[in-house]
């Protein structure tokens, strides 16, 4: 076995094409199988549609997409309504000139949205117009959190955000690409005069025991305890990651939410703010 510190990322979507976006979703997904030796270049397809046929639609809503409805194509605007009732899309409107009508004003619906709600909705058609992110567009984030279990069930209650964990359902932790060993995470208080460590060595005997036994990981897993690493990929608007700041980057939080909120929230208004003053 073996102690980690808590740490994190953001891994905030930079290709913002279809094959961008399906590339992002992939890279997140596969956190919960631990399966990211599996991407290529170009598994990100095959792997995609095997989400949408097997049903599998929360890893869709990690692939953010941007989009630019001209208010005077009505082809365009069939659509706004769907995006304006929905809880997971944003709207901001512009209103310019027309370029073939001065005297004509257009208004521009700066839609972000994710491709969960493109795909239930039928809304493919649409995406011929996916744009960059503008300054107009409501922007969404990523983070790649590496902690314990028991945060991990915390944080993963923040409903306005999207989650994926690393499934203990599915990872065999008895494998070569996990070590062979199973991965806690250190305590931020002190151990030292415990019997902790002894502690977290007999729930890996027990893991290693009942899989040496014929138990699934799905069943194994039952010994483990909340001290146990843990992947969590949460994604969602500035607004939803400021609410969940509000509560994990507080002096009742646990230590360990603390630990690991503090730094993400220091790094995430240095993102932020980095955007804000570009836009000026």
């Amino acid at each position: 076995m073996k102690l980690i510190k808590q740490s994190f990322e953001f891994i905030n979507q930079t290709d913002f094409s279809l094959v961008g976006i399906k590339k992002h979703i992939e890279r997140c997904a596969r956190v919960s199988y631990k399966s990211e030796n599996k991407i290529t270049d170009t598994s990100y397809e095959k792997f995609v549609n095997m989400l949408e046929s097997r049903g599998h639609d929360r890893p869709l809503e990690f692939g953010t997409v941007y989009l630019t409805l001209r208010g005077d194509d009505a082809d365009a605007l069939r659509n706004i309504f769907i995006y304006a009732e929905n809880p997971w899309t944003k709207i901001r409107k512009q209103v310019i000139k027309a370029e073939y009508d001065p005297n004509i004003r257009v208004v521009l619906n700066y839609v972000t949205t994710n491709y969960r709600v493109i795909v239930e909705n039928h809304l493919e058609e649409d995406l011929k117009y996916l744009c960059e992110p503008t300054e107009y567009h409501y922007k969404r984030y990523t983070a790649h959190m590496i902690l314990d279990r028991g945060v991990m069930d915390e944080f993963r209650t923040h409903v306005g955000l999207s989650h994926l964990a690393e499934s203990t359902r599915y990872c065999n932790y008895s494998k070569d690409k996990f070590g062979n060993e199973l991965t806690f995470i250190q305590p931020c208080w002190d151990i030292r005069g415990s019997n902790y460590i002894d502690f977290l060595q007999h729930a890996e005997w027990g893991y290693f025991r009942m899989l040496k036994n014929g138990w699934t990981p799905q069943q194994a897993r039952s010994v483990l305890p909340l001290g146990i690493k843990s992947e969590l990929i949460s994604c969602g608007f500035k607004d939803a990651w400021e609410n969940f700041f509000k509560r994990r980057d507080a002096p009742d939080a646990h230590p360990m939410a603390q630990e690991i909120a503090n730094p993400m929230h220091k790094e995430f208004f240095k993102l932020t703010k980095a955007e804000w003053l570009s836009q000026l």
